[in-house]
């Protein structure tokens, strides 16, 4: 079980990836489903505002990795061996880099809208709306397809060894194409996400009008946002940054990469974690996220009972309060 390029034993990742995408799958499925479900909910009351807009966006792109999942457990378990088609592999492996870019982005514009909504609450009512929030999201999905597309052409299979997304010693461009993520696709928008919490943190400890309530939502939101960075995202991008720089560098490219492959692998794993944390969103969202949720499920007996004593609460969204008065600071 090695290929035959490097030697490298491609049978040591199998049960270190296939625990965590089974993880991811079992738990990340129904999670998103059902956060996409009482999203949809809370959307048709009104409620919500541009966050609901990024964070259905970041769902969707969760909910399609996911749906890759059980090829990739399929191929690991086989060896690292495609056997589904060269067509197929070029769409997984799509997927999955669209899907971790996209998520980048979208973690970055909820950020970016919560620290507008506490900051600059007044001045920012113009940006902070759902037609810019749409906007927004078609430009992210734009860019990001583009930009992969770009780095993963002319394929990202290997006919020969049935290798499909990975590329052993890998190419100069691709190596090139793998840098430019990791400044791009993660130092950038970790430097966006440092300025964005400094201000809000600066906000929070100097704003008497905001609730105990208030508070804990944004720094749930927050600490959703960071632990994806540092956690999920992080790894991955400082392991391949080291990775890609070292092998352009390297006179012997197959002893970097045998050292580095079982690490890089794993991390390459944990960025599948985001579908489970992202789900996080919707509880920060929502005002009683479990009370919503029954409400909007036609299989709970008591639907329409939660529904009556909720459907006051989810009216009064703090995004409402943004139009009540001028001397509020709101963080819906």
């Amino acid at each position: 079980m090695s290929n035959d390029s490097c030697g490298l034993p491609l049978d040591t990742d199998a049960l270190g990836l296939t625990c965590i995408y089974g993880l991811v799958f079992t738990v990340g499925l129904p999670c998103n489903l059902l956060s996409l479900w009482g999203l949809y909910h809370l959307g048709r009351s009104g409620s919500g505002g541009c966050q609901l807009v990024y964070i259905l966006n970041l769902l969707l792109s969760d909910l399609l990795q996911l749906l890759t999942l059980p090829l990739w457990i399929l191929y690991l378990q086989d060896a690292h061996r495609w056997r589904y088609g060269q067509l197929a592999c070029e769409l997984v492996g799509y997927v999955f880099y669209v899907n971790v870019y996209a998520s980048v982005m979208f973690l970055c514009l909820i950020a970016l809208d919560r620290c507008l909504a506490i900051v600059f609450p007044l001045s920012s009512r113009r940006v902070r709306t759902v037609r810019v929030a749409a906007v927004s999201g078609l430009a992210v999905w734009t860019l990001t397809f583009l930009f992969c597309l770009f780095g993963l052409l002319p394929s990202v299979f290997d006919s020969e060894r049935l290798l499909c997304l990975e590329h052993y010693p890998v190419s100069p461009r691709y190596a090139h194409f793998k840098i430019t993520t990791v400044a791009l696709g993660f130092l950038l928008p970790c430097a966006i996400l440092g300025y964005t919490s400094a201000h809000i943190w600066v906000t929070l400890r100097h704003s008497p009008s905001l609730s105990a309530h208030e508070r804990r939502k944004i720094v749930g939101i927050l600490v959703v946002i960071t632990v994806n960075f540092i956690a999920v995202f992080g790894p991955y991008h400082l392991v391949g940054g080291y990775r890609f720089v070292s092998l352009l560098q390297a006179d012997e490219p197959c002893t970097l990469e045998r050292s580095i492959f079982l690490l890089y692998r794993l991390c390459y794993g944990l960025t599948s974690l985001n579908t489970m944390l992202d789900p996080l969103f919707y509880i920060f969202l929502c005002a009683d996220a479990r009370l919503e949720l029954r409400r909007s499920l036609p299989c709970s007996g008591r639907g329409q009972n939660a529904g009556k004593v909720t459907a006051g609460s989810s009216r009064a969204h703090p995004d409402a309060h943004e139009q009540s008065g001028q001397n509020h600071v709101s963080v819906a």
